[in-house]
């Protein structure tokens, strides 16, 4: 098995623009996109429930919204219009089904049923692949209004105009749910423009960087490596006792509070216990005061997914593991170009060797990390 090559597909999202042809103000890629659609699939999965009543497979919907895209790192970002093609259409989604069967194969053979029907049968005509395709729309339609309320091309403005009106007529209730909320719920409006704006919050400021990165293609990476270490752990480790909803819940709004706060260098926010905790209360109250402004039925699984994100249970640890995952990679690729990484390269591997013990970490630094390093990601 070759698990390295999900990870290199994650790594890969950022670098597959969208709506480049239109040069948008604000740059986009599958990487943002796909962790903007994992978090409305989060709002979408406890409106189906809450509000209507649907006994829904919240898991597989997050998932699947996640990691919808994927096939995009083989197939590149293919426009709608090309897709509906009549003499491309059928080519099209068999090329991207090959693909994503082939990311798919490469994992080891106990997580393959799962991510098979995460990526795979991600937009499938079930009633939750639906629900994925429209978050997706949703999704482009909130980036069309920013641009379009930043006086971007004119493109931007018909294109929203054209998704909202589809949207209108969406066949998944809770979407229609979001879309008329968004418009006249200033709690459901200001929180979607959290996500959405996530991009704006860049990573690892004050080195020289090759790599760029912000907070959502970081948050995309981190929920996905967080849902196959718990998978992991759970069907080739037997540690059934892995709530995987609250995982990928976590993983994915883990850093939304950055959107107020900025992304404060960790070595600033862990200066000093006294500071850390300063930090930490900070963080929690604006993270707190964001949920509140939600809806009343939404306040218990968002309380548990941003405000305690990184709490004691072991999903929480899961979650810092990833993260920490990510900057140890993110170093790695780096320090071919910028000493300065090498340094933090070793730091982080040692303080992971030194703090983790659970077997995703082991089978992580023994099976993929090796296969991380620049020469190796760079096609």
């Amino acid at each position: 098995m070759e698990n390295s090559r999900f990870t290199h597909a994650i790594i890969q999202m950022q670098y597959v623009s969208r709506w480049k042809e239109y040069s948008p103000r604000y740059k986009d890629n599958a990487a943002s996109h796909s962790f903007r659609c994992a978090a409305i699939a989060i709002l979408a999965g406890i409106i189906e429930e809450q509000v209507f009543g649907e006994g829904l497979d919240k898991l597989k919907l997050v998932a699947r919204a996640l990691l919808h895209d994927l096939n995009e790192t083989v197939t590149g970002s293919i426009k709608y219009v090309t897709k509906k093609d009549k003499h491309l259409s059928d080519h099209i989604r068999r090329l991207e089904s090959e693909v994503s069967v082939e990311i798919v194969s490469r994992l080891s053979k106990s997580l393959q049923p799962r991510f098979h029907d995460y990526i795979v049968n991600a937009e499938d005509d079930s009633y939750i692949g639906q629900l994925v395709r429209s978050i997706d729309s949703f999704d482009a339609m909130l980036f069309c209004k920013r641009e379009f309320e930043r006086d971007s091309s004119p493109v931007f403005g018909a294109k929203y105009e054209e998704l909202r009106d589809e949207l209108e007529r969406s066949a998944s209730k809770s979407v229609r749910w979001l879309l008329e909320h968004s418009e006249k719920d200033e709690g459901v409006r200001q929180f979607l423009q959290h996500i959405l704006n996530l991009d704006l919050i860049e990573r690892w400021g004050g080195s020289f960087n090759l790599i760029p990165d912000n907070d959502a293609t970081h948050s995309f990476r981190v929920a996905a490596m967080s849902l196959f270490n718990g998978l992991l752990e759970s069907e080739r480790f037997g540690r059934k006792d892995i709530d995987l909803y609250r995982l990928i819940g976590k993983s994915i709004l883990h850093d939304v509070v950055e959107g107020v706060s900025g992304d404060v260098a960790s070595p600033i926010k862990k200066s000093s216990p006294v500071i850390r905790q300063a930090f930490e209360q900070y963080e929690q109250e604006v993270a707190r005061q964001m949920v509140m402004k939600m809806p009343a039925f939404f306040h218990a699984e968002l309380t548990d997914f941003l405000v305690h994100a990184k709490d004691a249970t072991y999903e929480g640890e899961l979650v810092d593991i990833a993260d920490k995952i990510d900057a140890l990679i993110k170093s790695n690729l780096e320090m071919r170009n910028n000493p300065h990484y090498g340094d933090k390269y070793y730091q982080q591997l040692v303080h992971i060797q030194h703090t983790y013990e659970n077997p995703c970490v082991i089978f992580f630094l023994a099976y993929i990390l090796h296969d991380l390093t620049y020469d190796h990601f760079v096609k």
